[in-house]
């Protein structure tokens, strides 16, 4: 995929589906965490499973329980519908608790003779920070590279290569300034595929300045229209805080003395923003929207990610203390057909006249 210059057509990009790879050895992944290192050392086509925001979920909600986000829902139809029939395997990663549960779900469903499609596998990585858990998910790595032929002596190349995409990334996230819908489409592209197939060839709109700095954290949103409705008042999203967001392989891996599996079990550790990672995530935000130059942050959240609402409290007293406005919307809808871009309209006009 080349010459991907504008959002139309980083739009018609998002429309092409995992399984037009042509290619019987692709891997999908789902959730968070899954190393990247071992997908490139693959040398197959790589993307996480994409969604469908507003399609109708019939067959999935036949047999997920209403503590699935959408998003899961989303992929089960597409899964149940022969979308994914391309694909060799698909990795669900254990950082996040619906992944997880819907690794076990499409098992059981494969084993009752109700679904086919891709072998799953679960990547089952350890978060907790401490060293049994860094074996742990070091071991998982192995287990991965077994699943998807790859030999680990070819890690140690793979990191260089999944290193130099950071830092292409970082670059990207830094230079934002507006058309915050743009980098949402792109950090979704950069998602759904191979990045490194690509990036070299993004040409970034123009960025002019002068739009109010917003950071848009919380839960996955499901596509550009909450960056839209930012966009519209006069401001602009130059920053996510969530798993799936265009920063999310963390900064350059800087390896060790040690094995390789276990240098990035230990990157995955330390970078992770998944539900299930330890991290102080009322500091974290504000450190994230200093580091943004954000002037307001929203926090949007879906009925489903209890895990994250647990940390609202303290995380509106450390933007209260850093001065920072922030707009919290627990318990919205994924679809965001209730009044959630309404009020992040309102929110965002207010903001902007208090601080002209």
């Amino acid at each position: 995929m080349s010459g991907i210059d504008t959002p139309h057509t980083l739009a018609e990009a998002l429309e092409v589906s995992l399984e037009s790879s042509g290619r019987g050895d692709a891997v999908g992944f789902v959730g968070p965490d899954v190393p990247i290192e071992v997908l490139l050392a693959s040398g197959r086509p790589f993307g996480h499973l994409p969604w469908l925001a507003t399609d109708a979920t019939p067959w999935a909600d036949r047999w997920l329980e209403s503590s699935f986000p959408f998003w899961a829902r989303s992929i089960l139809e597409q899964w149940h519908a022969g979308v994914f029939d391309s694909l060799e395997t698909v990795v669900f990663s254990r950082a996040d608790d619906a992944s997880q549960r819907l690794y076990y779900y499409i098992a059981e469903l494969q084993n009752r003779g109700l679904l086919s499609g891709p072998v799953p596998h679960v990547f089952d990585i350890a978060l907790q920070p401490r060293d049994s858990s860094v074996n742990h998910t070091a071991d998982a790595i192995l287990t991965l590279c077994r699943v998807l032929d790859v030999a680990p002596t070819a890690l140690s190349e793979a990191i260089v290569r999944a290193n130099r995409l950071r830092r292409t990334l970082t670059d990207i996230e830094l230079g934002r300034m507006t058309d915050g819908a743009f980098y949402e489409r792109l950090a979704r592209l950069a998602l759904w595929t191979n990045p490194t197939r690509w990036i070299s060839d993004l040409a970034i709109p123009a960025q002019p300045a002068g739009r109010a700095r917003v950071l848009l954290a919380g839960s996955l949103p499901p596509d550009d229209r909450l960056h839209r409705t930012v966009e519209a008042t006069g401001a602009s999203v130059v920053a996510e805080g969530h798993v799936h967001g265009l920063t999310r392989l963390g900064p350059a891996l800087e390896a060790g003395a040690g094995p390789p599996e276990r240098e990035i079990a230990l990157h995955l550790q330390r970078a992770s923003l998944g539900p299930r990672a330890t991290i102080d995530r009322a500091r974290w935000l504000a450190e994230r929207a200093a580091a943004a130059g954000a002037a307001a942050v929203i926090v949007w959240l879906t009925r489903e990610d209890e895990a994250l609402a647990w940390h609202v409290p303290a995380q509106r007293r450390a933007l209260a203390k850093a001065g920072v406005p922030v707009l919290m919307l627990p318990a919205a809808r994924w679809q965001a057909d209730d009044d959630t871009l309404d009020r992040i309209a309102e929110f965002c006009t207010e903001t902007m006249h208090a601080t002209a």
